[in-house]
């Protein structure tokens, strides 16, 4: 019973955290920052974090936890998420937030195909339904004429940023996932897990920004500070203390697939009300709809 509703809750709450990281994005669009000093910063700090409780578990213990497969995963899975977000901050500049964050975050069904070819995991009538809906629902709100920074209602460089940002989600969601499918190769505990993921946006942080930064000597504004500090409890909270630890328990009932469609179930449907009353954004009917339909699928997947 525990591993059922614990795991359901932790995911929940996690999904909620997330919805929070929406919100850092979105302001750091509207207000022209560098998004990836941001997260890039924010990576440092976790990373840090999680270095020094691995290094004093190490010497209480005296193992490290880490798997060095599942290590290189969510190493992998890091360094896409730094450039989903790349992606992600560059389409709020053009379109709508909403949208865009809705369409981002349809890449996980990723992690449920992957869940359903490759590791036997049921894709019943509901499952499948709810996964039409999403397709169908990124269509949809790619069907949105203009974006609030376009030239014209037929300018769709929101929509293409957007969909990059979906695959780089899947493949995300896929690296993260896979160690627990394969627990004969070691199983990470959260910290090394978190560790690995922050890791992999550190490395993309190092990749394209932290050089140029260097020679600039341009280290960030004091807002950039700010919400890298925000983005860091955010983060390290989510995956610290409760997405890792629901999708260990779900894997114990057979259903890790189904880990990520429900946080970003919670994560999609909070901050589309955020855009909705709070950013006042205006969607055509049938954007709107597709967003109904994503967040619907989301839900009908997750439920099961």
């Amino acid at each position: 019973m525990w591993n059922s509703f614990g795991g359901f809750f932790l995911v929940f709450i996690a999904g909620a955290l997330w919805i929070g990281v929406g919100v850092s994005v979105s302001k750091c669009s509207e207000k022209k920052l560098n998004y990836n000093i941001v997260q890039g910063l924010a990576y440092l700090g976790s990373a840090l974090f999680c270095a020094i409780l691995l290094a004093g578990k190490s010497l209480a213990y005296g193992t490290s936890g880490i798997s060095w497969f599942g290590f290189v995963m969510c190493m992998l899975a890091g360094i896409a998420n730094f450039f989903n977000y790349v992606l992600t901050g560059k389409a709020m500049q053009k379109g709508p937030n909403g949208l865009v964050w809705g369409i981002m975050q349809a890449g996980m069904i990723g992690s449920f195909l992957m869940g359903v070819t490759f590791f036997g995991e049921k894709p019943d009538f509901l499952r499948l339904t709810g996964l039409l809906l999403i397709v169908c629902g990124v269509l949809g709100m790619g069907l949105n004429k203009g974006g609030k920074n376009s030239s014209s209602p037929q300018d769709k460089s929101w929509v293409l940023l957007s969909l990059g940002a979906m695959v780089l989600v899947m493949v995300t969601h896929c690296c993260s996932t896979l160690p627990s499918f394969f627990p004969d190769l070691g199983k990470n505990d959260t910290v090394s897990r978190t560790l690995g993921m922050y890791l992999g946006g550190v490395t993309g942080f190092v990749l394209t920004t932290l050089p140029g930064m260097i020679r600039k000597r341009d280290f960030g504004r004091k807002g950039e500070w700010i919400n890298a500090g925000i983005l860091m409890v955010l983060n390290t909270s989510a995956s610290l203390f409760f997405f890792y630890r629901g999708l260990d328990l779900l894997v114990k009932i057979g259903r890790a697939g189904l880990a990520y469609p429900l946080a970003i179930g919670v994560c999609v449907i909070g901050f589309s009300l955020y855009s909705l009353f709070v950013l006042k954004e205006k969607f055509a009917r049938i954007a709107l709809a597709g967003l109904g339909a994503v967040c619907a699928g989301i839900i009908m997947i997750a439920i099961r």
